[in-house]
C-alpha cells in the first residue's frame, strides 16, 4: 500500500484515522499527513463563477458563455484539481495529458470540458483559488468594472 486517503466530516472518525496513521508509522517508520479544507464549493461560489464565466463570453467570445466555461475549467481549474486530487491527477495525465506529454490537442481538452466534472469537484478553497485565478487571469483581457458594479446592484435588490 503507497497511499492512503481519508475524508472525515466528525470528530468521532479520528480514533479510525488516528490507529491507521499509528499502524503505517510502526510499519514505515515515518508517515506523510495533509490536511486540505475538504467543504465541497458553496451555492454562492457557484453563482460567481457561472456569473464571471457569461461575463468572459461576453467580452471576449461574442457572447459564448460556454467556451468561456472550457477554457476556464481547462486552463485554471484543472491544473488546482491537479493539486487537490491525486487520483484527478494520475487520471487526467494517463488519458488526457499536460504539456509535451498531451495525448490531445486544446480543442480536443475544450470539448471534454463539456462532459469533465472540474469546478465541481474543487474544495472550498479550491473554488476560492478558481474564483480569484479567473479574476486575476482575465483583469489583463478586461475590465471587470462593469461586472463589478451590475453585481452589485444585483445585491443591493435581493
Amino acid at each position: 500500500m503507497d497511499a492512503e486517503h481519508w475524508s472525515i466530516s466528525t470528530p468521532k472518525q479520528l480514533p479510525s484515522l488516528n490507529q491507521a496513521i499509528e499502524k503505517a508509522l510502526s510499519e514505515k517508520g515515518a508517515v506523510v499527513v495533509q490536511i486540505w479544507d475538504g467543504r465541497r464549493r458553496s451555492d454562492g461560489q457557484n453563482k460567481l463563477q457561472h456569473a464571471m464565466y457569461r461575463e468572459i463570453g461576453k467580452q471576449l467570445y461574442g457572447g459564448d458563455w460556454k467556451l468561456a466555461k472550457r477554457e476556464c475549467k481547462l486552463t485554471i481549474g484543472v491544473p488546482i484539481l491537479r493539486q487537490e486530487s491525486e487520483q484527478f491527477k494520475a487520471l487526467y495525465d494517463k488519458v488526457i495529458g499536460t504539456g509535451r506529454n498531451a495525448k490531445v490537442d486544446h480543442e480536443t481538452k475544450l470539448d471534454l470540458m463539456e462532459v469533465i466534472d472540474v469546478s465541481s469537484a474543487l474544495s472550498v478553497s479550491g473554488a476560492n483559488e478558481y474564483i480569484e485565478t479567473i479574476y486575476s487571469t482575465y483583469a489583463e483581457k478586461f475590465s471587470w468594472s462593469n461586472f463589478i458594479e451590475r453585481s452589485t446592484k444585483e445585491l443591493t435588490r435581493s
